[in-house]
């Protein structure tokens, strides 16, 4: 992002790297952990919810509206667990968000790959959701929230869970190393997920 850049409406000095920012390339793609992150989802609660909505309400997702918002919702409630971090894309012009993609540590998806959750032991990273504005895909904006969550997001292994119909998806998980282990069900009607893993 530029220098004084508004992401929807949250000035860019709000996200400084003495916050918790990483600038992750020319894409205008920024991702924040820590207070950075709740600022950012506090600021941009509105904008989070409306891109979700957009994003799931077509195939192969299918998400009703009330769906979205609440994974919106739940987004905004894991801000401030440990590890957390957001990924914001903006539109060429700076002013509107794009797309987001946010995960945090927990054991939540290695459960249900089978393996105990250890107290002792640092959690796996979990990407909870890549979401990108139709207009907007087709030009790497998922690649780069991707790899900025990836960037600031440590070194333990990671897990995500994904439509088995979600094609674009699914090349970019795999062209990024990330291999499928089982299909668990889906949130609502239960639909298959591709239950996927990578070391870091």
């Amino acid at each position: 992002m530029g220098r004084d850049h508004v992401v929807a409406g949250l000035p860019a000095a709000a996200i400084c790297p003495s916050a918790g920012a990483a600038r992750a390339d020319r894409s205008g793609v920024v991702a924040v952990t820590g207070q950075a992150a709740e600022i950012a989802a506090t600021g941009l609660a509105q904008a989070l919810a409306a891109v979700a909505v957009a994003a799931f309400a077509g195939p192969p997702w299918n998400e009703p509206p009330g769906q979205a918002r609440a994974m919106a919702d739940q987004l905004l409630g894991d801000t401030s667990r440990s590890g957390f971090v957001l990924a914001l894309a903006v539109t060429a012009g700076g002013a509107d968000l794009a797309g987001f993609a946010y995960g945090l540590p927990r054991w939540q998806l290695a459960a249900l790959a089978g393996q105990r959750p250890e107290p002792a032991r640092q959690p796996p990273f979990e990407f909870c959701e890549i979401a990108v504005l139709p207009a907007a895909r087709g030009r790497g904006t998922g690649a780069a929230l991707h790899d900025a969550i990836v960037a600031v997001s440590g070194p333990q292994r990671r897990w995500l869970a994904t439509h088995t119909a979600a094609a674009p998806a699914l090349s970019l998980y795999r062209s990024r190393g990330w291999q499928a282990t089982r299909l668990v069900p889906g949130p609502g009607d239960g639909t298959p997920r591709v239950l996927m893993t990578r070391p870091r």
